[in-house]
């Protein structure tokens, strides 16, 4: 299965590498689905493909044991500058996501509310804060709804 989530990861961001712009980068990352908590690194890559929204794919590790790929798609429905280089927005978007932990695959998906703080010191440099309150469908391996989740990030990307 971690076979299948790296090929998956590779192929997606191969799909994004190619769009017009792309952000690629790197987050320390919090999640937490239905009581657990998890804490670890993230590789993210990104593209504004179609216009008002941006679309993340990304790769999580947390800990030697638990594996995560995900994808997000939102749309800032408002983004404001507060000062200088400092911009807010709150948005509207969903996630899919596979996981593996312990050799036991997951599947979740759903809607998030992603509000967040971005500075771009210069044009290809942004770095971010978000936290995006979740709720959706889970499978692990069960089917279970609602999958309550939260997810956050601080982290830095690269544009080109």
């Amino acid at each position: 299965m971690k076979k299948i989530i790296l090929t998956l990861t590779i192929t997606i961001l191969t799909l994004f590498a190619l769009s017009a712009e792309t952000g690629l980068g790197g987050a320390i990352a919090y999640g937490y689905d239905n009581g657990n908590n998890n804490l670890g690194g993230v590789i993210t890559l990104s593209t504004p493909t179609i216009p008002g929204t941006i679309q993340t794919a990304r790769l999580g590790f947390y800990g030697a044991d638990y594996i995560n790929f995900g994808i997000t798609d939102d749309w800032w429905v408002i983004q404001q500058n507060l000062t200088g280089k400092l911009d807010f927005y709150i948005g509207l978007g969903f996630y899919a996501g596979f996981s593996m932990v312990d050799n036991q695959w997951g599947f979740n998906l759903g809607g998030r509310a992603p509000l967040g703080l971005t500075i771009r010191p210069v044009d290809f440099l942004e770095t971010f804060l978000e936290i995006s309150p979740a709720v959706g469908l889970g499978f692990e391996p069960e089917l279970y709804f609602p999958s309550w989740n939260a997810q956050a990030a601080l982290g830095f990307r690269l544009w080109f």
